[in-house]
């Protein structure tokens, strides 16, 4: 056996603990120790894997060894040459070997777990990512090194989870204790990966809304008075108050016809644009409004009652989380919404009296899209179209064929609403020229400009021509 077998042996047992998905690097022997003048080398320390069985050729005869912890690391001494080391569970422990030239001597064991299944794992499923660096650290898997993007690296982090959840069963299972980190005393992951070029997008969202309502409204009322102080009349509540309008007769004794009328037509437009830059796997968020507080009403623990406040906020919002993928693609999860306070509003009623609340009209998406560099999107649509028709009638006098028409009043309501909602993601980078601002061209006005001339915004100066310049206009 020649002297070169012991470092060869723990060479190869010096890969278990620190691995490289790309180029692996050369793995280091364990320190050495000459504890005499001769050639012959006595091992210092060792590295160890969970579950492997290495067998270290001694250059000594030894007599005896003995063992630290022998949950960490199992021994049996084969020859008096040949020491057989089994790794039983992630930890440090130390061999004292009693030779016959000398006192005793420590080596120390590093057990660690076998990283060469989770190599694999990572280059079949990351083939591109070839400085990811797999180490062992106080029992926890280490990822370092850096990745393409925040996908790689959420992928990396979840095969090696799935990689320590696989190593703690087989701890478990086999009896040799677990891993001494976390709250749990189990493995773990500690991921300290980082995107190599972390980018930044800019989302443009365009939010447009058309709704059109219609309502037609036609009533009549009729007031007559017979003998003596006898009064009736006939629809007189059916168009209900508020009509738009009404044209009548009013006799002199007393006898009124009424024709109410209503006509509204409604057109409304809403374009919102909101802007907003995030890097890669960062949230961002913008609003663009108000807050409102909405009065609840709570019981205490003695029978009372107490009022709390609850936030409510409203106008232009827009959430969005982008990730940037290979190949200039941008998964977005985005989350837009326009809201407004409601002409109409909602009482509530309680044991103080009647509350009027505030109520809200949203439209809000939700979802998780993904498009190229530049590219549009429409995420969200809708078309609605309802139609609302009412008649009012006298029995069997409003059923009549032409007189009818007298005893009886209708209301027809339609409404469209259109909506649509595009997104833009765009890669952007900072840029060392100042961005022009709208507040560029605004101008305090001069007293002249502001008492004489009445101007509210002063004249920006007109450009000044160079000397000797007789192509500049006059």
């Amino acid at each position: 056996m020649t002297r070169a077998a012991p470092t060869a042996a723990l060479a190869l047992a010096a890969g278990f603990i620190g691995v490289q998905v790309g180029p692996f690097p050369a793995a280091t022997a364990a320190e050495l120790l000459t504890p005499t003048a001769t050639q012959t080398q006595w091992l210092k320390s060792m590295n160890a894997a969970v579950g492997h069985v290495v067998v270290l050729p001694l250059p000594e005869a030894v007599s005896r060894v003995a063992v630290g912890d022998p949950k960490v690391a199992d021994y049996r001494l084969i020859s008096r040459t040949e020491l057989y080391i089994l790794g039983k569970s992630v930890g440090t422990t130390n061999f004292l070997l009693w030779r016959q030239s000398g006192p005793p001597l420590s080596l120390i064991v590093k057990v660690g777990a076998d990283l060469a299944p989770l190599t694999e794992s990572l280059k079949a499923a990351l083939p591109g990512e070839t400085d990811i660096e797999l180490t062992m650290a106080s029992g926890s898997v280490v990822l370092r090194g850096s990745v393409a993007d925040i996908g790689a690296a959420d992928a990396a982090a979840q095969l090696a989870q799935a990689y320590t959840r696989q190593l703690n069963r087989y701890l478990a299972s086999s009896g040799g204790g677990s891993a001494p980190t976390g709250a749990s005393g189990q493995s773990q992951v500690i991921n300290l990966l980082r995107i190599r070029d972390a980018q930044q997008v800019m989302l443009d969202v365009r939010i447009a809304e058309v709704s059109k309502s219609l309502l037609d409204k036609l009533g009549l009322q009729v007031q007559a008075a017979g003998g003596g102080d006898i009064r009736w009349n006939v629809l007189s509540t059916f168009l209900g108050a508020g009509g738009g309008g009404a044209a009548g007769l009013l006799f002199s004794n007393g006898n009124a016809v009424n024709l109410q009328a209503e006509k509204q037509d409604g057109l409304v437009r809403i374009l919102a644009e909101p802007t907003l830059i995030a890097m890669s796997g960062q949230e961002g968020s913008f609003l663009v409004g108000g807050k409102v507080y909405i009065p609840i009403t709570q019981s205490v623990g003695t029978g009372g009652t107490a009022v709390t406040l609850q936030e409510r906020e409203f106008g232009v919002g827009l959430k969005f989380v982008p990730t940037v993928l290979d190949g200039g693609r941008i998964s977005l999860k985005v989350a837009p919404e326009v809201s407004e306070i409601s002409k109409e509003s909602v009482s509530a009623s309680s044991s103080s009296g009647t509350t009027l609340l505030p109520a809200f009209t949203t439209r809000r998406v939700s979802t998780t899209v993904q498009l190229l560099d530049g590219q549009s999107l429409v995420i969200g649509g809708l078309v609605r179209n309802s139609t609302t028709a009412n008649r009012n009638a006298f029995p069997i006098l409003g059923e009549l064929p032409i007189l009818g028409a007298l005893f009886r009043s209708n209301q027809f309501v339609a409404d469209l609403t259109e909506l649509v909602v595009v997104v833009r993601a765009r890669l952007v980078q900072a840029t060392e020229a100042a961005p022009s601002l709208p507040t560029d061209s605004v101008l305090p006005p001069t007293r002249r400009e502001f008492f004489i001339d009445n101007k509210l915004q002063g004249a920006r100066p007109a450009p000044t021509t160079p000397a000797g310049d007789h192509n500049a206009s006059p």
